[in-house]
Order: C-alpha cells, then sequence, then structure tokens
C-alpha cells in the first residue's frame, strides 16, 4: 500500500512516500480503505519534532474514513463495504487500522471528507461541552476561537444542548460564527473580553491557540462556574472557578461521540468548515503540512 511518513524531524519536505505491507489486523479491529484523511496540528508538532525526537520511520495520522475492507474475529457490528469513520492509526496511508471502539458507520448524507474532518476536533469539542464544561440547558457558554475547528464544534454542540452562546474571536470571523446559529460575538481585536464579558459565562470554553488565557478566561466565568480549555493551567483568581483540562479520554467514548455528531451532521445541526480539499499524492501531504504551519481557515483533508 501507498503511505506517508518521515524518517526525521524537521519542515514538510521531510515527508517520503512509501510502498509497505497492508497492516494486519488483531480481533478487535477493522482494516479500512482509505477515502479521506484529516490533518492536525498534533501531528504538524510530531512532524517538527516538538513533542519528542523521531528515530524510526512514522505513519502519523488518527482521522480516517473510508470503508471497510476486513474485520478482526470479534468484530459483529461492521461488514465488508460499510462507509466508516475512525479515530484509527496511521491514517496517512491507502489502509488504515480503527477499532471496535473508536470506529461508526458514516451515515449516507455525510460524505468521506466532513465525516474525517470532525474526528479529533469534534472529540475535543463533544467532551469539551459533555464532560469537561458539564453544559446544561439554559446556561451561558463562551466559546473562545469559536471559528476554529473545536471551537466552531463546541459552539454548535452547546447550542443543541439548549445552551446560550457567545462566540470569541476575530473580527474576520464574525460573518462565518454567526452562520452557525450563534447570535452574540466579541470580536477581540475591536473590543478587550475579558471585560465586554466579565462575569458572563457558566462555562467557558477555551479552543483558542492563540488569545488572552486563562487571565481572561476567569474573568469572563462567573463565580461557581467552569473553565474547560485545551491548554493545561489556571490562573489566579479569588472566584470559585473549575478548571478541567480538555483531553483524551474514554469516559464519553470515541465510539458514541462520533455517532453523536454525525447525527447531528445528518440533522442539519453540525457542519465544519473544509478549508482544502487536497489530492492523494505526497505532494499534498506536504502542502497539507506548510498550511498547517502558517495561518489557514477551515480543516485540511487528503482525499482520494
Amino acid at each position: 500500500m501507498k503511505a506517508f511518513g518521515y524518517e526525521q524531524n524537521g519542515g514538510p519536505e521531510v515527508f517520503q512516500e512509501y510502498e509497505l505491507p497492508t497492516p494486519e489486523i488483531k480481533s478487535n479491529q477493522i482494516l479500512i480503505k482509505t477515502e479521506a484523511f484529516n490533518l492536525n496540528n498534533f501531528e504538524a508538532m510530531q512532524r517538527a519534532g516538538k513533542l519528542k525526537p523521531t528515530d524510526h520511520r512514522i505513519i502519523p495520522g488518527r482521522d480516517v474514513a473510508g470503508f471497510v475492507e476486513r474485520v478482526g474475529e470479534d468484530v459483529t457490528d461492521f461488514d465488508i463495504g460499510d462507509r466508516v469513520v475512525a479515530h484509527g492509526h496511521h491514517s496517512y496511508a491507502e489502509y488504515s487500522v480503527g477499532e471496535d471502539s473508536n470506529t461508526v458507520l458514516i451515515p449516507s448524507g455525510v460524505s468521506y471528507i466532513a465525516a474525517a474532518a470532525i474526528v479529533t476536533p469534534g472529540l475535543a469539542a463533544y467532551k469539551g461541552i459533555h464532560l469537561f464544561g458539564k453544559v446544561q440547558p439554559g446556561q451561558t457558554v463562551v466559546v473562545k476561537g469559536a471559528s476554529g475547528g473545536v471551537g466552531s464544534l463546541a459552539a454548535q454542540i452547546a447550542l443543541d444542548v439548549g445552551a446560550k452562546v457567545i462566540g470569541v474571536g476575530s473580527s474576520k470571523n464574525e460573518e462565518y460564527v454567526k452562520s452557525l446559529g450563534i447570535d452574540q460575538y466579541v470580536a477581540y481585536d475591536r473590543e478587550d473580553p475579558s471585560e465586554t464579558l466579565a462575569d458572563t459565562a457558566d462555562v467557558v470554553i477555551d479552543a483558542a491557540l492563540n488569545g488572552n488565557g486563562y487571565e481572561s478566561d476567569v474573568k469572563i466565568v462567573k463565580d461557581g462556574g467552569i473553565v474547560a480549555s485545551v491548554a493545561d493551567g489556571d490562573a489566579p483568581t479569588d472566584k470559585d472557578v473549575h478548571f478541567n483540562h480538555i483531553h483524551p479520554t474514554q469516559e464519553i467514548s470515541d465510539d458514541d461521540a462520533l455517532t453523536a455528531m454525525l447525527e447531528l451532521m445528518t440533522a442539519g445541526k453540525l457542519k465544519i468548515r473544509i478549508g482544502y480539499k487536497l489530492p492523494f499524492t505526497l505532494d499534498s501531504v506536504i502542502k497539507g503540512h506548510q498550511l498547517l504551519d502558517s495561518k489557514h481557515a477551515g480543516r485540511i483533508v487528503i482525499a482520494k
């Protein structure tokens, strides 16, 4: 099979194309013939050596959509040919491996590209709202980074819960965020969210890669509220604030979260912005990582 990876850290140009054996699967696994895979910032950090040095060949990627090629002997919920999406393993390849705990069927109305695009940002958003943010109907939720992958999905999921959602981001993204159904938007390049939204939020979802951080979060949240952030840390405050770091967990399982999000997509209640659809080639993987390393809007998906 064709696969894209690297053997040393560096810029996007370290990617190579390999011809590798088709993966073997265990009894609880599914072999997926890849139709689309999504690129994430984690993979760019991994490639650049910001996590740990690379000393062996790496085929990166977790977010994959395609169809079932083969199933393990203990897998009972999938048939050959089923359209599936998974938080799988080594997705930068013609075949990827999912498990019965992180693979779900794709509804007929959802494309491979859209399904692949929601996996990593969607899992963070869904668990951020339901587990780390504990969002309830009628609460006010402020989403920082509301135009990004995690933030835009979190805002829509919070709306579906029945919360009032206020988006925070740059002024250039206001129109897009409001198109998701968010009525109130605060542009940080026009006003200070920590002043405009002081003591407003029952829950702050901080999905911003760059921004004012916890210092503004604790000003925005009400006494007794929750700050759930993709960053790990907290800030001094006299308020009774619960800080929760949004991180991978199976307390809500990946398959439950993915199934719920796909149902929302089918119902027209959840959409993801696809910024770039690139062909299934080495040049596209390199270009995709160049985009990850620069300012870009929307998900970057490699598709056949």
